[in-house]
């Protein structure tokens, strides 16, 4: 009798283990935060493909999202001989990376309001959606610019007469 007792507490602690490992199963993947953008957003990054525009008319963007959150952007945007340079800082919140110039103002915007961008990635290519009414995707592959580009580059401090800026 306490042979068939045992084993009748025995098989309900079992049950009850199994149903507590299946629960903590499917809570721990219910609570996956995706992958980490601030480190994967980290680095050289050069734009290859936008939303509505040819390769042809395609801008020359390269941006380095800096580790201690800072960024430097260089384009050449229109009829501009030389690259220009851009600093500012970014913040990531789940998926969503922002962005403000050395000089405030927003990425997209102003000194009041800006535009969020989703981050995702698929191998060494990063795409940025933005948050707006455009929903405007840039994908960008892991390459850093020319040091000699770097160096040429001309430093935009405020945003007076400088002309658009990419993000």
């Amino acid at each position: 009798m306490v042979v068939i007792l045992k084993e009748q507490v025995m098989k309900k602690i079992f049950k009850l283990l199994l149903c507590l490992s299946i629960i903590s199963a499917a809570v721990s993947c219910g609570n996956e935060s995706g992958p980490d953008v601030s480190s994967q957003i980290a680095g050289e990054w050069h734009l290859v493909q936008m939303t509505g525009v040819s390769a042809s008319a395609m801008p020359q963007v390269y941006i380095d999202f800096r580790s201690d959150s800072s960024f430097e952007l260089y384009q050449k945007v229109g009829e501009v001989m030389r690259y220009r340079k851009y600093t500012g800082t970014y913040t990531v919140s789940g998926t969503t990376v922002s962005g403000v110039y050395s000089d405030g103002i927003k990425w997209g915007g102003d000194k009041k309001t800006g535009v969020d961008y989703t981050v995702s990635f698929e191998g060494d290519k990063m795409s940025m959606t933005a948050q707006n009414e455009s929903k405007e995707v840039c994908t960008y592959e892991k390459k850093a610019l020319s040091e000699s580009d770097k160096a040429d580059a001309e430093l935009v401090t405020k945003s007076v007469d400088e002309g658009p800026r990419f993000l």
